[in-house]
């Protein structure tokens, strides 16, 4: 199933996905605990680890008409990456954000390869 970002209110930061550099709105996971006191919502996978993407798995469709895969729940890789926030799919259904060691390790390697390319 192809998904695509659900607009949200409130505060929101921007997650880069470093499959294809893509810049994700999410909320962070604090303040989904004081929108969601009791975690009544769905989450329905995880974008940003560094884990394997099925082939027939589940896609973000991206504003910049970009996919990105979406991980089954429990992708990411203890203790070096963790759930930074979500970003709404549907209407009380949303992907988590996996951030870590390894996000930004490789954000700056493909900045710098990005850089020498350049050159």
């Amino acid at each position: 199933m192809i998904y695509q970002i659900y607009t949200q209110t409130g505060k929101t930061r921007f997650f880069t996905e470093v499959r294809n550099f893509s810049k994700i709105p999410y909320v962070t996971a604090k303040e989904m605990k004081k929108r969601y006191p009791d975690r009544d919502f769905i989450i329905i996978g995880e974008i940003g680890s560094l884990a394997h993407a099925p082939i027939d798995g589940d896609r973000l469709f991206i504003k910049d008409g970009k996919v990105i895969p979406i991980l089954p729940r429990g992708s990411l890789k203890r203790p070096f990456e963790w759930v930074v926030g979500y970003t709404a799919v549907q209407e009380n259904s949303y992907v988590a954000v996996v951030g870590g060691f390894f996000h930004l390790i490789m954000i700056v390697r493909c900045i710098l390869k990005r850089k020498i390319g350049m050159k």
